[in-house]
């Protein structure tokens, strides 16, 4: 009975060195893209997560996504209604991630401001922030998976301005009756590294404590960290080794105040020495993870193309990143490895290639966009493969296009074009994809062929700037100064 005791406390003290933090996942990017441009215009200034993405995260083992979004694009005035549209874009993301049994953390990614003025002053009242979090606690109280993360990276503003700001937007969403976890993030753009650190007149770990204490339910303390020369993360190398070294003011404050804390954001780029320093910073992590619940990876998004620090997948492969945090990570998950892609397989503009050659849809730069494993690629024949070999090698997909024209579906013989004498059709129609010395080309049924002499030309202001001129729609989406904007195919194109 007592070796039983015994062994039963050694395991138990095993379990709690190696356990894995309870909540390990990621950022979602994109919704708060566009900054300056509010509301700006949908999949063009701004766009919200991949939900098939999401789900392939989830299956890895990922267990916590924290959802960027601007807060102007949500409530167009202070104090005003959510705007029903961008809710419902909003909605859709947590709602997924919830019902598939994760956790959304709601992060207005605004830096403490509104409209670049700052949350305290006259411009934006600590009430109008209030306003914000009541009707969010309001729209998900009932939903205890939905975290309410403050506000991303507070900066360049008094430190209890902040604090008093924080204190009053959680008793704001208290008196809704809500309990969800209530994530706050300290002063100076929350850095784990400079915690206990003065900036701004008094350092986090002092003022905080004026706010907050353990007695408050559900708190938890956000902090972000990276690894490169001044913790911005915008540098490829992890210079501060060993990088464990970086949380310990922040772990040893939490343990002293019995608080709880949450990693808001990590990352670091593809390179042996971020691989070691990511490991050195997780597993520190999780041999403290009574205090600390969890870390979410910086980022993920439709948008990162090829961003050093992404961990967006291309169907069902990921960076390689995910490899190193696989191990750590704590939702369940049936499979065993991370399949991968290369960046220096990718397209210029961050895009996979296509396997195959099927072309959906032109891009305002000459590129051709395809369709496969639920996401967008670029079609280039030589990465690509097609059962009818293209043969003609002068052209160059990857050249800009300098042509853009209008449709005209009129049949002709086909000695109206000039690629017959080239071995090649004419086209049915007019999109032309290519133009070099022999003439204007275009692809049909995934083969090159010679536009019609037949088309009609027209010019359109947005060509200078790199966009089409609209082919068949007159509806307009957005103007702007430069001119009315349609939407064809995905892509932006100019109206006449």
């Amino acid at each position: 009975m007592k070796f039983y005791n015994i062994f039963t406390i050694f395991l138990s003290i095993i379990g709690l060195v190696f356990s894995k933090n309870q909540f390990t996942g990621v950022n979602e990017s994109g919704a708060e893209f566009g900054q300056g441009e509010y509301p700006g215009t949908y999949n063009k200034h701004y766009i919200y997560p991949d939900i098939k993405a999401i789900q392939t995260t989830i299956d890895q083992g990922m267990n916590v996504f924290r959802v960027g979004f601007a807060w102007e694009r949500l409530q167009r005035s202070l104090n005003a209604d959510f705007d029903a549209t961008e809710l419902g874009r909003l909605d859709e993301v947590i709602t997924y991630i919830t019902k598939a049994g994760a956790v959304a953390i709601l992060n207005p990614h605004n830096f403490a401001r509104y409209k670049n003025a700052v949350i305290g002053t006259s411009q934006v009242p600590n009430s109008a922030f209030s306003d914000l979090w009541k009707r969010l606690a309001q729209k998900y109280k009932s939903n205890e998976k939905v975290w309410f993360g403050l506000v991303n990276e507070p900066h360049d503003m008094p430190t209890a301005q902040w604090f008093a700001a924080a204190r009053d937007a959680v008793d704001a969403i208290r008196a809704t009756g809500a309990n969800n976890n209530v994530l706050v993030p300290g002063n100076a753009y929350t850095g784990a590294w400079n915690w206990k650190q003065t900036f701004y007149g008094e350092a986090n770990s002092a003022v905080a404590l004026r706010y907050f204490s353990s007695k408050d339910k559900n708190i938890i303390f956000e902090v972000h960290q990276y690894f490169d020369s001044d913790y911005s993360g915008t540098h490829e190398q992890c210079v501060q080794r060993p990088c464990n070294k970086l949380f310990v003011d922040f772990v040893e404050w939490l343990k002293a105040n019995n608080l709880k804390g949450f990693i808001g954001e990590l990352g670091a780029a593809i390179n042996n020495e971020c691989k070691a320093c990511v490991e050195e910073a997780i597993t520190y992590l999780e041999q403290n993870s009574e205090n600390v619940v969890g870390w979410a990876w910086w980022a993920a998004g439709p948008w990162w193309g090829s961003y050093m620090y992404s961990l967006e997948p291309k169907g069902d492969k990921f960076p390689m990143q995910m490899t190193w945090l696989k191990p750590h990570l704590n939702g369940p998950s049936s499979l065993t490895n991370v399949p991968t892609f290369n960046f220096d397989d990718m397209a210029p503009n961050g895009f996979p290639y296509c396997e195959y050659c099927e072309i959906g849809a032109t891009g305002g730069d000459g590129s051709l966009w395809g369709w496969e494993n639920e996401q967008s690629c670029v079609v280039d024949y030589s990465h690509c493969k097609n059962e009818k070999p293209v043969t003609k090698t002068t052209i160059k997909t990857t050249t800009t296009v300098k042509t853009t024209t209008t449709t005209n579906s009129s049949q002709t013989s086909n000695n109206s074009c000039f690629s017959i004498n080239l071995g090649y059709k004419c086209c049915n129609g007019c999109e032309v994809v290519y133009t070099d010395n022999d003439g204007k080309w275009g692809v049909e049924n995934n083969e090159w062929c010679g536009i019609k002499y037949t088309c009609k030309y027209n010019e359109c202001w947005s060509q200078k700037l790199g966009y089409p001129c609209c082919q068949y729609t007159n509806e307009i989406y957005y103007t702007d100064n430069d001119g009315k904007w349609g939407v064809e195919d995905g892509n932006w194109c100019g109206l006449y």
